[in-house]
Formats: structure tokens, C-alpha cells, sequence
């Protein structure tokens, strides 16, 4: 069989919603990780872009995490993350966008701001997986990642706090929408509850996410947890992964 082949970091959350998206629908596929930085040598030549998730399935790239759902929902159908209803659909793919293009930049470049100072911390938290000798080259090389990142992803003081106002905002919305039912469209989980929560989940860092988060936490890191970790958005957070997220079937990475 041609299994669905998957590039990745494993600490991201664009990636995250492609693995957890396999993961539910129960479909074997290959992961191959690649670290921040270096991936761009790995990746550009191959398929054009340095973005992930990139998923190859059949002869077919696909590319962007939104792009990688629709394609799952239509190769491998059941269970569904898309409403049947046309309306719920739609809804659904809204919230999807707008926490793809709105709530996840800012977010990150927010928690970024404080993470990426505490070198050795940061980088093995990207490295998880890789072998020791592997994370070591990566954290002694993490400063001019760091540069780089920094410059991308245009993090500042000033985008930190306008990305703060945003992941808010994203969690301010999932407690209030997800009050009656549970959950964002209609009355079970879509591609809004798994967006929503891949998104908004490096505020409050659920157990069942596949990287480990240490404790105790530098500085920087524990002062993000801190901020949200008393937002009922993060008890809604914690409760999607808890219930949904289950676990992987990968069959190598």
C-alpha cells in the first residue's frame, strides 16, 4: 500500500493538525521530521517551499495544513471532520481560516518573543525525537536559527503584544462558542475543535500534545504558561485534546 507520507517539525502547530488529522482517521502513514532551520536545505529543493506539513500521497503534494485536511476528508472520508450540513461546514472552515491566518501567526510570534531567548531549552524542544548527539550540534547552532527566526517571522517586542491580544481573542472565542454543545460548529468535534485546539494548545501544553513539555520551566516559558493557564479557553483546550486527540499511527518517523 502507498502510505501517506508526512514532512514535519515535530514541535509546531501547522504540522500538528496534519498529524493529529491522520491520527483520528486512523490512517498509517510516514513521518519524516526535519528541524527548524536546516529543513530549508532538506525542503526547497525537493518541493519549492520551506512551509510544512507537506503530505505526499499517491502522486499527489499537498501543501499547507488547511490544504492537507480537505485532501484526508476526501481520500479517507470516515470518521468525517467536516459538517455534512452545508451551513455547519462553512462555519467550520471560517473558524478554521481564521485561526490558520490570524490567531496561529500571532501566537507565535507572541510565545516565540519569550520561548527562543532560553537557548538550550528551545532548541530541545524542537529537537525532541533526534538523537542526542544531533540535538547538541542543534543547540550549540540554535543562536543563528534564532536570527533567522526572529527575522521571518518578524518577532518584536511590538508583535508580541499585538499576538498576546490575538491568542486571547482565540481563547476568549472557544469558551464562549463551545459553552453550549461543547464544541465550536453543531454538537461534535470538526476541523473547528481540532484547529482551534492545535492552535491555541502552547497555552496551556496538554499531556496528550506528542512533544514533551519539561518542568520546571526558564523564565520565559513559565511566564507564558502562567498568563493563560486560569483561561477557561485553556480547560476547553485541555478537553478536546483529552477526548480527541488519541493516539498515533504513524508507522515509522
Amino acid at each position: 500500500m502507498n502510505h501517506p507520507e508526512l514532512w514535519q517539525f515535530r514541535f509546531s502547530m501547522y504540522p500538528e493538525k496534519a498529524r493529529w488529522a491522520l491520527d483520528y482517521k486512523g490512517v498509517p502513514h510516514v513521518r519524516h521530521s526535519v528541524l527548524p532551520g536546516p529543513h530549508v536545505l532538506q525542503l526547497m529543493p525537493r518541493f519549492g517551499q520551506k512551509a510544512m506539513p507537506i503530505l505526499r500521497h499517491q502522486g499527489r503534494v499537498v501543501k499547507n495544513s488547511a490544504a492537507v485536511l480537505e485532501y484526508l476528508e476526501q481520500a479517507f472520508p470516515n470518521p468525517p471532520l467536516f459538517p455534512a450540513d452545508p451551513q455547519l461546514r462553512t462555519r467550520a472552515l471560517e473558524i478554521e481560516k481564521w485561526f490558520d491566518d490570524e490567531v496561529g501567526p500571532a501566537l507565535r510570534r507572541a510565545a516565540f518573543h519569550e520561548w527562543l531567548p532560553h537557548t538550550e531549552y528551545s532548541a530541545r524542544r524542537f529537537a525532541h525525537g533526534f538523537p542526542e548527539w544531533s540535538q547538541k550540534l542543534y543547540v550549540a547552532t540554535f543562536p543563528i536559527t534564532h536570527a533567522v527566526m526572529k527575522k521571518d517571522m518578524q518577532i518584536s517586542a511590538a508583535g508580541a503584544e499585538a499576538g498576546r491580544a490575538l491568542t486571547l481573542e482565540g481563547l476568549d472565542f472557544v469558551a464562549h462558542n463551545a459553552e453550549r454543545t461543547g464544541y465550536l460548529v453543531g454538537d461534535r468535534f470538526s476541523v473547528a475543535d481540532l484547529t482551534a485546539a492545535t492552535i491555541l494548545q502552547a497555552t496551556c501544553f496538554p499531556p496528550e500534545y506528542p512533544v514533551p513539555i519539561p518542568r520546571p520551566l526558564p523564565e520565559g516559558w513559565q511566564r507564558w504558561a502562567e498568563r493563560w493557564q486560569e483561561h477557561p479557553g485553556c480547560e476547553y483546550v485541555r478537553r478536546i485534546y483529552r477526548k480527541h486527540r488519541g493516539k498515533s499511527v504513524a508507522i515509522s518517523e
